[in-house]
């Protein structure tokens, strides 16, 4: 069976009810956004107030420190698709729990064989073992790994870390060096393309 499109994966998870906590706290679930075409896809932990409210990932403080660290590559939200290892807003904000990171499952591997990224950026712990099967963001961030799909994954550290770190510059530097990392997956990945297209 052929996967569905992401507007269908988008409708049929727009009223889901897997989670009954989460159905409790959310106000709407938050799908993702951006370009259903990317080469780039980024995976956040869940959504937070604000993300729960407007609809859209990252779009609170975290989402501006993100947008900096797109910008130093070059890239924009429009560039993009990003969404969150769950869809739904945990009260408050507390982490998300195995089932229901298990219950989200299935979505996020669909929208990976939909998008068929050449890269996935994992955002903090929670995203990261859920597409790895690792912990510990620190020891594995800026690393790239192999996925299933054929996608590169690059995990990297959390801009809410940077946001409690009081804006450490050293820890800014290392996160942009991680993005530096996607860039040059998306190049390499290109210049194959054009090869084999040659």
């Amino acid at each position: 069976m052929a996967a569905p499109s992401i507007p269908a994966l988008k409708q049929e998870y727009l009223h889901c009810q897997r989670c009954p906590e989460l159905c409790q706290s959310r106000t709407q679930v938050v799908f993702g956004v951006g370009n259903e075409k990317a080469d780039v896809l980024l995976i956040g932990e869940a959504p937070g107030k604000f993300e729960d409210q407007k609809g859209i990932p990252f779009c609170g403080m975290s989402g501006k420190i993100l947008d900096q660290l797109l910008a130093t590559i070059n890239l924009a939200r429009e560039d993009i698709f990003i969404t969150n290892t769950i869809l739904c807003r945990p009260e408050d904000n507390r982490n998300p729990t195995a089932e229901e990171v298990n219950n989200c499952h299935e979505r996020l591997d669909q929208l990976i064989k939909i998008m068929q990224p050449k890269v996935i950026v994992t955002i903090g712990n929670f995203a990261t073992e859920r597409i790895l099967g690792k912990k510990g963001i620190s020891s594995l961030r800026g690393k790239v790994f192999d996925y299933t799909s054929g996608s590169k994954v690059i995990p990297v550290i959390h801009p809410a870390s940077y946001l409690y770190s009081g804006r450490n510059p050293g820890l800014f530097e290392q996160m942009r060096q991680d993005f530096l990392k996607i860039s040059e997956i998306i190049s390499i990945k290109k210049k194959q393309k054009s090869l084999a297209e040659f």
